[in-house]
C-alpha cells in the first residue's frame, strides 16, 4: 500500500488490495515453510464460510474454536460479511467452559478446526446499538465469563496502531505460536494479514527445540511471544541462530531483564515488551528493547493511543480502539466505549511506562497491606534469580502468609534466597515459603495469576503433588 493511497477503513476493503497484490502467493504457511494457503484460497474459503453461515440471523455470535489453524482469516472475513459477531476461543477450552460461552453470548453456531460446524436453535440477543464484530472473553472479579464488545472500527484501529508502532511490515512473516484466539494473538496474527499482507506461520508446538527448529525453518521474520517462551530459548544449549527473525515481541507477562539479557546475548536480538488488553488492543511498546530497565517496563504509548496519567499510579486509556463495553453487565466506570481504565498499577518514569502489579494484588499481612511487587524486586537483586513472583495463601492468624516462587539457577538455594529477604525486609515482609523452580507457571496465554498460584500451591501443601498450573 503505497502512501498516496486513501487507508482503507475497514477490512474488506483493505483485503481487496492485498488480494489484487498477493493474489497467488503464499499467505499462511506450516512451521516448516511450506505453504497452506494462498491469498486467493482464502478469498475461496471466505465464501465457504459465508455459505455455511449464512442461514444464521445477522448479529448472531458464532464462536470460533480452531485451535492455532489457518481458517481464522477467512472465517472472520465471512462473518464480517455476514454481519456475524465471532466469538474466538481457545481450541483446548473444555466442553463444559466452551458451553458457558455459548449460552452467555447466545450462539448460534460454533465452529472447530476441520470446518466442522454445530448449529443451535436458540434465541438472537438483541444487542445495543452499534451491535459488535468481534467478542472477546474474558474473566471478571468473580472468575465468571464475559464479553468485551468490540466493533470492526476498533480492530481496524488497534491493527493500524500495531503495525506502525512496532513496524511489522506486509513483507514480513509473522510466527504463530501465541494462541489466535486471544487478543494479542488475533490483533498481532491474524489482522496484519487481512490489512495489510503479512504472511502468517501456524505452529503449535511450544517445546523448545521444536520452537527453536520452527523458527529457523519457517522463514519468520516477526516472533510475537511471550516471556515463557523467550526464557525457553534462551536456556537452550548449543544453538544456532532464529534464522530470518529481526523482530521479538513479548506480552501477557511482565519480561524479567534477565531474560531479555539472556535471550540477547545467546541470539544477538532484542525483546520488545508489549503491554495491552483487550478492552482496548495495544496500549505502550517498548520501542527500543530496553534491557536496564526493571521488570514490568512496558515502553511508551503506542501510536494513535492516548495514555493519561491518574491519582494512584492508575491510567486511563483513550482512543479508536476502545471497546464499546462490557457483556452481559456493562462497567461503565472501567469501559465505556470512550475510555478504559486498566487494573494495572503503573509507574510513569522517563524512560516509559512501568507496570509493578495489579490494585487487587495487594496482600494482607496481620492487618498490613503489602503489594507483592516490592517483595518480587527485592528477590531479583540475589545474583542469579531471573524472576519471582510472590501470591498470599490464607492464614488463620495473620490474615494471608506469603509465597515466592524464584526462577534461579542450579547454584541458587532456598536458604541463600531467605537469608537475603531476612537481611533488607521486615520479619513480617519475609515470605513464609520460598520454592526455587526452573520457570514460573504460566497458561498457554503466557499469563500468570496470583490466585491460580494460590489455589495450585495449597493443593500440593496438600497433596504433595507436583507444581503445575491446570
Amino acid at each position: 500500500m503505497t502512501s498516496t493511497q486513501v487507508q482503507p477503513r475497514r477490512f474488506d476493503e483493505a483485503w481487496a488490495r492485498v488480494l489484487a497484490q498477493y493474489r497467488n502467493r503464499p499467505a499462511i504457511l506450516r512451521a516448516d515453510g511450506a505453504p497452506l494457503r494462498t491469498f486467493a484460497a482464502i478469498e475461496e474459503e471466505r465464501r465457504t464460510w459465508r455459505d455455511t453461515l449464512g442461514g444464521l440471523p445477522p448479529r448472531s455470535a458464532v464462536i470460533g474454536q480452531l485451535g492455532n489453524a489457518p481458517g481464522w482469516p477467512a472465517l472472520f472475513l465471512a462473518c464480517l460479511d455476514l454481519e456475524l459477531a465471532l466469538v474466538p476461543v481457545e481450541g483446548s477450552m473444555p466442553v463444559e467452559q466452551s458451553s458457558r460461552i455459548a449460552a452467555l453470548t447466545q450462539a448460534r453456531a460454533v465452529v472447530r478446526t476441520g470446518q466442522a460446524v454445530e448449529v443451535f436453535e436458540r434465541d438472537r440477543l438483541g444487542w445495543d446499538e452499534p451491535a459488535p464484530a468481534l467478542l472477546k472473553i474474558t474473566s471478571g472479579t468473580t472468575g465468571l465469563p464475559r464479553a468485551v464488545c468490540c466493533r470492526e472500527s476498533h480492530l481496524v484501529a488497534d491493527c493500524r496502531n500495531i503495525c506502525a508502532t512496532m513496524g511489522i511490515r506486509p513483507d514480513d512473516t509473522n510466527f504463530g505460536v501465541i494462541p489466535f484466539s486471544h487478543s494479542y494473538g488475533f490483533s498481532n496474527l491474524v489482522t496484519p494479514l487481512l490489512w495489510q499482507g503479512t504472511r502468517l506461520v501456524c505452529a503449535y508446538d511450544r517445546l523448545p527445540r521444536a520452537l527453536h527448529q520452527q523458527l529457523r525453518t519457517s522463514g519468520s521474520t516477526v516472533f510475537p511471544g511471550t516471556p515463557a517462551l523467550f526464557q525457553a530459548l534462551a536456556g537452550l544449549p548449543e544453538t544456532e541462530g532464529l534464522g530470518q527473525v529481526r523482530l521479538c515481541i513479548s506480552a501477557g507477562a511482565p519480561l524479567a531483564p534477565e531474560v531479555a539479557r539472556q535471550f540477547a546475548r545467546r541470539y544477538g536480538l532484542a525483546i520488545h515488551s508489549f503491554y495491552g488488553s483487550s478492552e482496548c488492543g495495544g496500549i505502550a511498546y517498548d520501542r527500543v528493547g530496553r534491557q536496564d530497565q526493571p521488570t514490568g517496563f512496558a515502553g511508551t504509548p503506542m501510536d494513535g493511543v492516548e495514555v493519561r496519567l491518574l491519582e494512584g499510579d492508575r491510567i486511563e486509556v483513550c482512543g479508536p480502539n476502545v471497546a464499546d463495553g462490557y457483556f452481559p453487565i456493562a462497567d461503565p466506570e472501567v469501559l465505556d466505549g470512550v475510555r478504559f481504565r486498566p487494573g494495572d498499577l503503573v509507574a510513569s518514569t522517563e524512560a516509559g511506562l512501568r507496570l509493578y502489579g495489579r490494585v487487587s494484588d495487594f496482600i494482607n499481612v496481620a492487618g498490613k497491606k503489602l503489594h507483592p511487587s516490592m517483595v518480587e524486586e527485592h528477590l531479583r537483586r540475589y545474583p542469579g534469580v531471573i524472576d519471582a513472583v510472590v501470591f498470599g495463601i490464607p492464614s488463620p492468624n495473620r490474615n494471608e502468609e506469603l509465597i515466592a516462587y524464584v526462577v534461579a539457577g542450579p547454584a541458587v538455594t532456598r536458604s541463600q534466597v531467605e537469608e537475603h529477604c531476612r537481611a533488607a525486609l521486615s520479619g513480617w515482609q519475609v515470605p513464609r515459603d520460598i520454592l526455587v523452580v526452573p520457570e514460573l507457571p504460566v497458561n498457554d496465554r503466557g499469563k500468570l495469576s496470583r490466585a491460580e498460584l494460590a489455589r495450585v500451591y495449597l493443593e500440593r501443601h496438600q497433596t504433595g503433588a507436583g507444581l503445575r498450573l491446570s
